[in-house]
């Protein structure tokens, strides 16, 4: 098996030939090598729960006071429930804005087309799933030659 994810397969990632596999799940950093034990998650946020408590303030406080009181956190994963949803991002920009400078993982629905975006918020690791015979394209880390916004990268 390489370590190399963008030369990652679904047939490479197979244990035992012959098995019956429909998807596969891996995770990734921000260049795009496959972290084969990517070590335990301390926190999860469901970001439209984060959001919705103390709803009298903005996401940015919110994030600001929620960090304070966490004290060491290395790992956080925060979930997309749904490819249309972006409050994953706001909360992953404002974790960084804020300080955090641990891992910040993106899971649930997310997929090759958001990795750059991803990325640019912020998120150090991607939790992906592979489809049969997919593989990863390099392009998607770098998909523009420029950009005119700022971002954290």
């Amino acid at each position: 098996m390489t370590t190399d994810t963008f030369a990652l397969t679904l047939d490479e990632v197979l244990t035992t030939p012959g098995d019956a596999v429909d998807t596969v799940a891996i995770v990734c950093d921000a260049q795009g090598h496959q972290i084969p034990a990517p070590g335990t998650i301390d926190l999860t946020l469901e970001p439209a729960d984060f959001i919705a408590q103390h709803d009298n303030l903005l996401t940015f406080e919110k994030v600001q006071a929620w960090l304070a009181a966490q004290g060491d956190v290395n790992r956080i994963e925060i979930r997309v429930p749904k490819f249309t949803d972006g409050r994953a991002f706001s909360v992953a920009s404002r974790l960084r804005e804020a300080g955090y400078t641990g891992e910040l993982h993106a899971s649930g629905d997310i997929t090759q087309d958001v990795f750059y975006l991803l990325r640019r918020v912020g998120f150090s690791h991607f939790h992906l799933v592979l489809q049969p015979g997919e593989t990863l394209d390099p392009a998607v880390l770098r998909p523009f030659g420029a950009w005119y916004q700022t971002a954290l990268d």
